[in-house]
């Protein structure tokens, strides 16, 4: 029996050794495959990826590739990365894997006040943008990138000049300085960036941005801080909002090496349609005939003669000046990560050339990023960005035409070859150059103190060095002399900064603070010098003037120190009930001893329904839900580090007493010592002067529908600016001083902003189809004023702009206009004296002059028939970007939007302004190829209908243009670029044995669409004036390539 139990055994003992076989071999088999991004097929580095139920895991290399060996039978693996949908598939030997972009992010960490946080956690209004999203734009700086891609934030060109300046605003304008822009505070990596602080060498006449010293292709991700829950924590430099800036860092695993090279044309934009030669003569005196002016009875003699050498000239003064110009780019780096270092090395080669010749812009920008863990607990962080810049302004005369566009000389001019090299900037006497060095460093030491608590100590420093040699040859120089210039700016700013993060989880209570102080300090130097009539002007410098009025220089110097002490504490319950504070107090030399202090807070609160048991029913539809509100204040100090001081200054045209050299000021001389008489031209001290505080509300939602497809962020806010720093000017017989500086202004931006996104198509379809809208609404207006709330009014005469209780900043001023009289009857008379309507008292009106409505009725056109007629400020701004995605074909549309702007069309006006000039001169024959202005009609003769007065100056007012004919909508809508691209497929990038192939191109300014009668209604500046004379913003076209290896 026994022999037969042992014979049956075997069988059975074989039958259960084949029924485990499946379980034994499939824990020996491994997966293996890559992941990429299914928008751009590139290889992600660093996503984890691990068998769902098991311990087992892995993350993907630096070329996205992976290998797992999975435990269980019928495995599913879960892939996940931070930005990207996570997903959920079944095993199998070969698992490529794409993931998608997740729309709403809510897993994505965003950086508020020296803390890191879950953005599906932030109770304050946050909105990012990722790198890659505004990778290869061929600009030079990344805010102008940013143009229609944040709710709130407004990005306007103001012109087309390489590396220029824009107007950057946060929820609104803070600056109550006719002009002024208020820019936000920028932060990369930790460094404060304040452009305010960072002039160029011209102190500020020209349109350079600090920004250039940074390469855009180096971001990782932008952070827009909006409200004050957000920003209080950067206190008195927060006022304007705060843009976070972070760069890239190393991913995890062996070197990893990025090539990128674009190239492309910057196309010459349409300009102001002209008349010239043949036209224009016809034009011309088609209208001085009809206007009766006799003085030019000959004139068609001379217009007329063929065998006048004027007779055949046709000068186009537009386009010698236009080119179709290059641009290049090119960004090469390497990174690495292990357990005791990292680093990332990246250079950037820029340049673009003007559309208008002789203009270029030149940066090469080489980044360091090194981490060392020389101890388990400590690590030392080093960011190193210098950056070279070079900047050329054309003609070498300073401006960017050599005449503004109204005053063009006519077409009949003559011009040789030498005038048209030297104004193209071809001419090798012409020289107009601006270089830059900017020098930005950080080092942060970070040691972890005990399992949740972490010390920092940072130290930053900031050097900008910016030198222009500008020479003003006597062959383009209207005083015939030869003229050099030289500018030299330095500004050196260092700060340390010290503070612990501890956190703690205790159940369901989460706890983190941050506790910090800091200290600032920062000095310019400026130094200038002048020498004209030089005389060998082939040097291109000041060299062998002799003392005199020929030879002048001068040099200024300021110094500001800021010491501050921080703090912010946030609490969770159950992962859904959230609240944060933030403290921060700072104190400036700006301020006398008295006001030296300003302390700057913030409150807010969220809370997630979403994660409510409740709230289970609707969370098939309402995937995610967030209500949150925060209140708080911000500062700003003024931008005059000395106003509590009666500064010592010299004015050379103040005081009649011997400066020497024939040069007068409020300097002399008694007994041997010099003394300075007070400059009453200076502003008076100001010992009481005092933070402005900016107090601001807000209450948002976040709601994500059908599993994150969609994703809808509202806010409401309302931002009050408080004791806001103006020069307010003062009648000098009260103080003998002409203005004095003091917190006299309040106002209130006020608005609604709306973002939504959605992924229009499945994830599982091939065809991806993604949507970003975003819209702003924005009310501004005066809420206090000094001189018991008296009208401010500033701007010259002819177009001026108020500071109005209950009125926007800077609303126009005119008088509104209805028409042009055709008849001398149809000017109203006064019943009781029968006199006609007269300006000022002065001849009555007649036909052909404007119709100026007499608000009053008392039959005389004077300031008080002026009335508010819009302001420059953007009511309504926005974009839309929809991007689609097939296998590795990928094209993203943006498109931006203004509404609610108005512009002053100084291009017309200036043409028309009949103060100084004779109209018939100025427009007629002698200045400007004749335009067009768009069908414009003036009046001729009596009985025309017209849309403009006569052109003579002999009508009652001369063309005050302080009129409403000159007001215009600068509401536009742009299709601001198309970005396309192809990612090869990750087979043909594994046998080429490379991590990535992408090409792409680039379509930018595509069109605009706009009422206005000027060529771009974008390009105006933060008066809104249009001056015709605008650096034109031109189409662009780019062609790249991208290599990973």
């Amino acid at each position: 029996m026994s022999y037969q139990f042992t014979y049956l055994k075997v069988p059975l003992i074989g039958i259960c050794l084949l029924l485990l076989l499946p379980h034994v071999l499939f824990g020996q088999v491994k997966i293996s495959g890559t992941v990429t991004d299914k928008k751009s097929a590139t290889p992600i580095p660093g996503v984890v990826v691990r068998e769902k139920g098991t311990k087992q895991g892995t993350t993907t290399n630096d070329k996205g590739q992976y290998t797992l060996e999975l435990k269980s039978a019928n495995p599913v693996v879960i892939i996940s990365f931070v930005g990207y949908q996570t997903q959920e598939l079944k095993a199998k030997s070969s698992l490529d894997i794409q993931l998608v972009e997740d729309v709403k992010g809510l897993n994505d960490v965003v950086v508020i006040g020296y803390q890191d946080i879950q953005r599906r956690k932030t109770t304050g209004a946050v909105s990012s943008v990722k790198g890659k999203d505004i990778e290869n734009i061929p600009y030079a700086t990344f805010d102008q990138m940013l143009q229609g891609r944040v709710a709130g934030l407004s990005v306007l060109s103001v012109s087309g000049e390489p590396g220029s300046n824009g107007i950057v605003n946060v929820r609104g304008s803070n600056s109550v300085t006719l002009g002024g822009v208020s820019n936000p505070l920028y932060v990369i990596d930790g460094i404060i960036y304040n452009v305010n602080d960072m002039l160029p060498a011209n102190n500020g006449s020209y349109n350079n941005n600090p920004l250039t010293a940074m390469n855009p292709n180096d971001i990782e991700s932008i952070d827009v801080l909006k409200d004050a829950s957000a920003a209080a924590i950067y206190g008195a430099r927060a006022a304007n909002g705060v843009i976070l800036v972070k760069t890239k860092r190393p991913k995890t695993g062996t070197p990893q090496y990025t090539l990128s090279y674009y190239t492309g044309i910057a196309q010459k934009p349409a300009m102001k349609p002209m008349l010239v030669g043949t036209a224009e003569r016809r034009l011309k005196m088609e209208m001085l005939y009809k206007s009766g002016y006799s003085n030019f009875q000959n004139l068609s003699v001379f217009l007329t003669d063929s065998l006048n050498p004027a007779f055949n000239n046709n000068t186009d003064w537009q386009g010698i000046f236009l080119q179709n110009a290059s641009i290049n780019n090119i960004d090469a780096s390497v990174s690495a990560a292990t357990t005791g270092y990292s680093y990332r090395l990246s250079v950037n080669g820029y340049k673009e050339e003007g559309v208008m010749r002789g203009y270029y812009m030149k940066r090469l920008s080489p980044h360091l990023f090194l981490s060392l863990n020389p101890g388990k607990k400590i690590n030392i962080a080093i960011d190193i960005l210098p950056s070279f810049v070079q900047v050329k302004h054309g003609t070498g005369d300073g401006s960017r035409y050599p005449f503004s566009t109204w005053s063009f000389p006519s077409s009949f001019w003559d011009v040789t070859p030498q005038q048209v090299a030297a104004y193209q900037g071809s001419y090798g006497n012409a020289l107009d150059k601006d270089n830059y060095l900017y020098l930005t460093s950080n080092v942060k030491l970070t040691d972890t103190l005990a399992k949740n608590l972490v010390f920092s100590s940072s130290f930053s420093h900031n050097y900008n060095n910016n030198r222009r040699d500008y020479y003003k040859d006597k062959s383009i120089n209207p005083n015939n002399r030869n003229d050099a210039y030289n500018f030299n700016n330095l500004t050196a700013r260092w700060e340390i900064e010290n503070y612990l993060n501890w956190s703690k989880i205790m159940g369901k209570h989460s706890v983190s603070a941050v506790l910090g102080q800091g200290a600032e300090n920062q000095q310019n130097k400026y130094t200038y010098a002048e020498g004209n009539n030089l005389t060998v002007g082939g040097l291109q410098t000041i060299d062998g003037i002799s003392r005199g009025n020929n030879l002048y220089a001068q040099s200024h110097l300021e110094e500001r120190a800021r010491l501050s002490w921080f703090g912010r504490l946030s609490y969770e319950f159950k992962d859904r009930y959230l609240f944060s504070g933030s403290y921060r107090r700072d104190a400036s030399s700006k301020y006398s001893t008295n006001n030296r202090w300003g302390n700057f807070y913030s409150a807010s609160a969220g809370w997630i329904v979403s994660e409510e048991p409740f709230f289970k029913p609707a969370k098939k539809v309402v995937s995610f839900l967030k209500f949150r509100g925060s209140y708080g204040v911000t500062g700003n100090d003024p931008s005059n580090y000395y106003a509590k001081y009666q500064a010592l200054t010299t004015n050379a045209n103040y005081y009649a007493s011997s400066l020497g050299n024939g040069v007068v000021g409020n300097m002399s001389n008694y007994n041997g010592t010099t003394i300075v008489y007070p400059d009453y031209n200076a502003p008076a001290a100001n010992k009481n002067l005092t933070w402005e505080s900016y107090p601001q509300t807000n209450i948002g939602v976040d709601m994500n529908f059908l599993n994150d497809r969609i994703s809808l962020t509202a806010d409401w806010y309302a931002r009050d600016g408080k004791n806001v720093y103006l020069d307010n000017v003062l009648a000098r017989g009260t103080t003998g001083y002409s203005f004095y500086s003091g917190n006299l202004v309040s106002f209130r931006n006020t608005g609604i902003e709306l973002t939504l996104n959605t992924s229009n198509f499945p994830s599982s379809w091939k065809l991806q189809w993604n949507t970003n809208f975003n819209i702003a609404f924005n009310k501004n207006y005066i809420t206090q004023l000094p001189n018991n709330n008296r009208d401010l009014i500033a701007g010259p005469p002819w177009m001026q702009q108020t500071l109005t209780v209950g009125r926007p900043m800077f609303t126009y001023k005119v008088w509104k206009v209805n028409g042009v009289y055709s008849k001398d009857s149809d000017v109203p008379a006064d019943p009781l004296t029968g006199k006609r309507l007269t300006f000022n008292g002065g001849n009555p009106y007649a036909a052909g002059d404007p119709i100026l409505v007499d608000q009053n009725g008392d039959y005389k056109i004077d300031l008080l028939d002026k009335v508010s007629y819009g302001d420059p400020q953007a009511h309504v701004t926005g974009g839309i970007t929809n991007t689609f995605t097939y296998k590795g074909f990928s094209v993203s549309v943006l498109c931006t939007f203004i509404s609610g702007r108005k512009l002053w069309n100084g291009y017309l006006s200036d043409k028309l302004n009949g103060s100084s000039y004779s109209i018939a001169s100025t427009w007629g024959y002698n200045s400007g190829p004749a335009s067009d202005f768009k069908g414009a009609t003036f009046w001729q003769q009596e009985g025309d209908n017209a849309q403009y007065g006569s052109l003579l100056s002999n009508n009652v007012d001369k063309w005050n243009i302080a009129n409403s004919n000159f007001v215009e909508d600068a509401s536009f809508f742009r299709m601001k670029n198309i970005m396309l691209g192809y990612s090869f497929s990750p087979g043909l990038v594994k046998r080429l044995k490379i991590g990535g192939l992408r090409l792409f191109g680039m379509l930018d300014n595509v069109f605009v669409l706009s009422n206005a009668s000027v060529p771009d209604p974008e390009l105006i500046d933060a008066t809104g004036y249009s001056s015709g004379n605008d650096y034109p913003l031109p189409k662009k076209y780019t062609l790249g390539l991208q290599v990973q290896l």
